[in-house]
């Protein structure tokens, strides 16, 4: 399991391997609102997904930015991300040459980002940009700290959506954290709150993670009803009875760590 020295060379080794492109921190202004997203593989649907945010985002009167982050794809998702950033400033590109798990290319994409507020989303076309910038304007106006989407029709596997169904009632009696949809990829949160936030689960635990450590914090959560759509191009990289077992073992871990933090044995949660 990972432990705090585990997390510092993660964290240290995710410094050395990723490059980026696009402006940098030093362009002038930040942001209204940042989108954040992994991706892995993705060569054959990114392209339509990218447009697509741009159209939504164009109608939007703030000023936005996406950040990507190339989980050490090797079907040529790099080369297709550095031709979409070079042909629209609004786009930035995280590098990693090694694929390193879902949460890491997440963080890393975070972590790139300038905005007031930050939305996380999967790069596979599911989820609809418009609803992020709707959540943007509600944590806007609400003073919360993050506000997590809930799936109103999962498109997805039988599987799944049982296996969602049974994570949130395992969340609520693990943590007592009473949402909907704790794993729901699309949140928006305080950029700064989010950027400063630890995540160390690899994989599918991460939207999970992010919902439990901001309440452990003590932070504000709200939730809103977004929209999920089947996956348009492209394949999901998850594998059921693997991920259902880490899943597990990662709440057993973060619950572990949650409680040395209340008693006061390490530092952060």
């Amino acid at each position: 399991m990972p432990g705090a020295a585990g997390a510092e060379e993660g964290t240290a080794r995710q410094a050395r391997e990723a490059t980026a492109s696009g402006p940098g921190p030093e362009a002038a202004g930040s942001p209204w609102l940042s989108i954040a997203a992994p991706c892995f593989n993705e060569a054959e649907g990114i392209e339509a997904v990218v447009a697509e945010w741009h159209g939504i985002l164009d109608a939007c009167p703030q000023r936005t930015e996406i950040v990507l982050c190339n989980d050490g794809s090797t079907d040529g998702t790099r080369e297709v991300l550095e031709s979409l950033a070079a042909a629209n400033p609004r786009l930035r590109v995280v590098h990693f040459d090694t694929n390193g798990g879902y949460g890491r290319a997440l963080s890393a994409a975070i972590d790139a980002t300038r905005g007031r507020y930050v939305a996380t989303i999967d790069s596979d076309g599911q989820f609809d940009v418009a609803d992020a910038v709707t959540l943007a304007q509600r944590l806007e106006h609400e003073g919360l700290a993050a506000i997590t989407g809930y799936r109103r029709k999962k498109q997805d596997s039988v599987f799944r959506v049982l296996a969602d169904r049974g994570l949130n009632l395992i969340v609520r009696s693990m943590f007592g954290v009473a949402l909907r949809d704790t794993n729901c990829a699309l949140k928006v949160a305080q950029g700064d709150v989010l950027r400063g936030l630890r995540i160390e689960a690899r994989g599918y635990p991460t939207p999970t993670e992010i919902c439990v450590r901001l309440a452990a914090l003590g932070h504000a959560l709200g939730e809103a009803p977004v929209a999920h759509r089947e996956r348009a191009a492209g394949a999901s990289k998850l594998h059921p009875f693997r991920t259902a077992w880490s899943m597990w073992r990662f709440l057993l871990y973060l619950r572990r760590r949650l409680k040395l933090h209340s008693d006061r044995i390490i530092v952060e949660p």
